[in-house]
């Protein structure tokens, strides 16, 4: 899992799945940078460590819970706040055209790394269903499992899990609420 994958239908985003040494170690001896900042679809929560974008995720309130998800994936990880990077870095994935190659940083299980993966080869304005992802990954039958990965999923909006519907063309939930949803959506399929 020390592979760096290139995803075929986002070029701007590779995937980097983390090493057993991190997992295991909990990112010890690792620096992350985590802040806050203002986003089109309310306040974000963004986390890089060396090897690229660790967290993103979005809020209403305080920051607290992600940092708390942040705090338990990377338990030994030295995290430092800098909301003027985390601002930099939302300006860049919300411009509407990404001009730089954007790392992703992740820890799942091979599966989970597959569900991203295919997450990634949706197209821009495209959706899904979970049972297609499935199918895509040759799990067919497996929708529950994907939309359990798909929920665990760390980085929101960059890996796109909110191109995901129910088959009957339902949005179905999303963890940062359907109202989220329905407004990232719209925003891509108006470009």
């Amino acid at each position: 899992m020390t592979k760096t994958d290139k995803i075929a239908g986002n070029p701007k985003v590779s995937l980097h799945a983390a090493t057993r040494e991190e997992t295991a170690g909990g990112g010890a001896g690792m620096k992350i940078i985590w802040g806050v900042s203002d986003s089109p679809f309310g306040k974000m929560f963004l986390a890089e460590s060396p090897r690229g974008i660790t967290h993103l995720s979005f809020f209403d309130g305080d920051e607290t819970e992600s940092l708390e998800v942040l705090h338990r994936d990377w338990a030994n990880a030295t995290l430092i706040r800098d909301d003027g990077l985390a601002g930099k870095i939302a300006a860049e994935i919300f411009s509407g055209e990404i001009r730089t190659k954007v790392r992703l940083h992740v820890k799942g299980t091979p599966f989970q790394l597959k569900v991203w993966k295919s997450l990634l080869e949706i197209p821009g304005s495209g959706l899904s269903s979970y049972g297609e992802l499935a199918a895509k990954i040759g799990m067919a039958g497996a929708s529950r499992a994907v939309g359990t990965a798909v929920g665990a999923n760390r980085i929101s909006y960059l890996i796109p899990c909110h191109r995901v519907i129910r088959s009957n063309g339902e949005l179905g939930g999303y963890r940062w609420g359907v109202e989220r949803k329905r407004a990232m959506l719209s925003s891509e399929r108006a470009r």
